[in-house]
């Protein structure tokens, strides 16, 4: 009989261990994000943001390295504040989102940084072309909550995004990425 009880008590420890590592998987709350992009036009600062967007995380701080961050937005979501702008950005040779509707970003490898944030190394898809990107992150969490922020620099031309003229727009367009999850 002891031996049996010691037997149930060593599965059952790898059962909870077994429930701790699939709860690393991160679900987005509704409505408690953005993922945003900030350009330059004409030399000052130009600011838009995608409504639509998903990501599914699989993250734990303490295995950084098994870890999986996959992003997608909807183009045709993009939203500047300026509706000459948002018919630019909708155009054929800018996000074409008639063709390619979505952008995804799909991590390889994710590795802790010594300063407390995390690199998510992977490959950026916009208008079917994919380029390697590393994504700077910060992820905190709490009992069953987590913020995910994260960043990372686009240079569109890379993509054939655009005019090639730089002088009216800038190559580079930062990303920015603020998510609240839940388990």
């Amino acid at each position: 009989m002891v031996k049996y009880s010691k037997w149930f008590i060593s599965l059952m420890l790898i059962a909870s261990f077994a429930i701790r590592v699939d709860a690393s998987e991160w679900k987005l709350i509704e409505d408690e994000g953005n993922v945003r992009f900030i350009g330059a036009l004409e030399g000052a600062a130009f600011r838009g943001r995608f409504d639509i967007f998903s990501a599914m995380i699989d993250f734990d701080p303490t295995n950084p390295k098994a870890g999986k961050i996959v992003g997608e937005v909807t183009m045709n979501s993009a939203d500047s504040g300026d509706a000459e702008y948002d018919a630019y950005l909708m155009e054929p040779d800018w996000f074409n989102p008639e063709n390619f509707p979505n952008s995804r970003f799909e991590s390889e490898r994710i590795e802790a940084l010594d300063d407390g944030t995390y690199a998510a190394h992977g490959q950026l898809t916009i208008v079917g072309i994919s380029q390697p990107i590393t994504m700077i992150f910060k992820f905190e969490a709490s009992k069953a909550q987590a913020k995910f922020s994260g960043s990372f620099e686009v240079k569109r031309l890379l993509f054939g995004i655009g005019w090639d003229a730089t002088n009216w727009i800038a190559d580079e367009v930062g990303v920015q990425i603020e998510l609240k999850l839940q388990q």
